[in-house]
């Protein structure tokens, strides 16, 4: 048990977490319930409290505990059908846990690596309307999500997606110089990796390469890797007869290395995506 909850299976486990499914005592619910658990630096005691491991990662796991609950301040903030919503959040145990809404579907990661289907412009323009909405939302809060990638879109049974894991967010506009903690290669945009200043585009850049690696079912190449040298071939001169133009150069100019040339906010990125 933590407090009313009763814990049952591990339904996902992350390097700085361990979602479970779990019984609300209170309401008779079937619950989710993500614990804080940075491998690298975390060890359960027989109690089942956890502690820094080895001590000199203290440091380390205080940041990561700050960074978790504060993921769980900023999702309780929003209330919106296509971003995860926690409906409590509290420490115990030296951690701490969120609690959200148990929902049945698979990420889009796993669509990619386990499936041979190609999405056609309607799965496309449907799951995306929806997952750029919900960014609309962070946006329209003052955050940036700064992790979106294929593994943090939920794709439910009735095929509307969820974004999940706001655990790299951060105010918009940043009231101190902007220290980033997570990175996913391919996904990540390049002032990302260069610590520069971020933009709401630097999250359309990892929409574009959300979008790209499920239309390709191949992961894209990092930002550290164009700057250097860019083998990324636009999509327009890949796939221009699968998709309409306007839905690619949504694609392809969110995916540009420079921010200033990338479309600015997302009404922008769907005003481009949509025109016929």
């Amino acid at each position: 048990m933590v407090e009313h909850y009763r814990i049952g299976k591990v339904i996902g486990v992350g390097g700085f977490s361990v979602v479970y499914s779990a019984l609300d005592t209170q309401t008779n619910t079937i619950v989710a319930i993500k614990e804080f658990y940075a491998t690298n630096c975390m060890r359960r005691t027989r109690n089942g409290s956890l502690r820094a491991h080895p001590p000199e990662e203290e440091h380390k796991y205080h940041i990561g505990l700050k960074r978790f609950f504060d993921e769980g301040l900023t999702l309780s903030q929003i209330n919106h059908p296509n971003i995860v919503n926690v409906s409590n959040f509290f420490r115990l145990n030296n951690t701490a846990y969120l609690v959200m809404r148990h929902e049945n579907g698979k990420d889009l990661r796993w669509f990619i690596k386990n499936t041979d289907y190609v999405p056609d412009e309607e799965f496309i323009l449907s799951v995306f309307s929806m997952v750029l909405a919900g960014l609309k939302e962070v946006h329209n809060m003052n955050y940036l999500h700064l992790d979106i990638k294929p593994s943090n879109i939920l794709l439910r049974a009735s095929g509307v997606p969820l974004i999940l894991d706001l655990g790299a967010a951060y105010k918009y506009p940043p009231r101190e110089k902007h220290k980033v903690h997570t990175l996913t290669h391919g996904y990540s945009a390049p002032e990302q990796h260069e610590k520069e200043e971020l933009k709401l585009c630097s999250d359309l850049y990892a929409i574009a390469m959300t979008m790209r690696a499920c239309i390709t079912h191949k992961s894209p190449p990092s930002a550290i890797k164009r700057m250097k040298k860019d083998t990324l071939r636009p999509l327009r001169e890949t796939h221009a007869k699968y998709y309409r133009a306007n839905l690619i150069k949504a694609i392809d100019d969110a995916s540009n290395l420079n921010p200033d040339l990338r479309p600015q906010s997302v009404d922008e990125y769907i005003e481009i995506m949509t025109t016929r």
